[in-house]
């Protein structure tokens, strides 16, 4: 029963923030309070709407770079943990069956828990993986906690750099955003090559 009541209040405020997302993102751009800003930033994170890359760019607008990508970077990885911990401790028995019943899926998991770190980190910094599915999975699989939270935290770094640097510089310094960009790609280039994914397939 208990979970799910968890589901349905989720579900809820889910169908509330898509109701009220306008009014949101209008307060948004208008309200300059840091600690408003991150309690907000971490509803939107847990109760994804919109995309979060936007919300990034407008608290970028909002706050300025530095301070917006502050802000996102807590809100994101407070969010992250509070979602991979509902999963692990209400869900994960079954999810881990029907991980194990897939056989591409139980073996993919397998190579995951050998190298949850690196695992996490890729998707972290992989821009077409959503970021909430890469939550539910990690908590489904039972990773490490800690090695969950540490690799969720770096890999989270660049890309909400980079959408935090654009709302707040694109418009007014346009060649700068071009520099930011090229900057990401290479980041994501160092990170692939330093964290091959074939790794995750190699036994200790």
């Amino acid at each position: 029963m208990r979970k799910w009541l968890t589901v349905l209040l989720y579900v809820s405020g889910i169908i509330l923030a898509f109701i009220y997302r306008y009014d949101i993102l209008a307060w948004l751009r208008q309200d300059h309070n840091a600690l408003l800003g991150l309690s907000a930033a971490a509803l939107l994170a847990l109760f994804p709407v919109v995309p979060y890359k936007l919300i990034i760019g407008i608290y970028g607008y909002a706050y300025g770079s530095l301070t917006a990508a502050v802000i996102c970077w807590s809100a994101s990885t407070l969010a992250g943990a509070v979602i991979y911990g509902i999963v692990k401790y209400m869900f994960q028995e079954k999810a881990s069956k029907y991980l194990a019943s897939v056989p591409a899926l139980g073996k993919f998991t397998s190579a995951v828990q050998r190298r949850p770190f690196a695992a996490v980190v890729l998707a972290r910094l992989a821009p077409v993986i959503p970021q909430m599915a890469v939550n539910i999975y990690a908590g489904a699989a039972g990773l490490p906690f800690w090695s969950y939270l540490a690799a969720s935290g770096l890999g989270k770094i660049p890309g909400i750099a980079l959408y935090a640097f654009l709302g707040g510089q694109l418009f007014s310094h346009p060649r700068s955003g071009l520099m930011a960009i090229l900057v990401y790609v290479v980041v994501l280039a160092l990170a692939v090559l330093a964290l091959r994914p074939r790794s995750l397939w190699t036994k200790e």
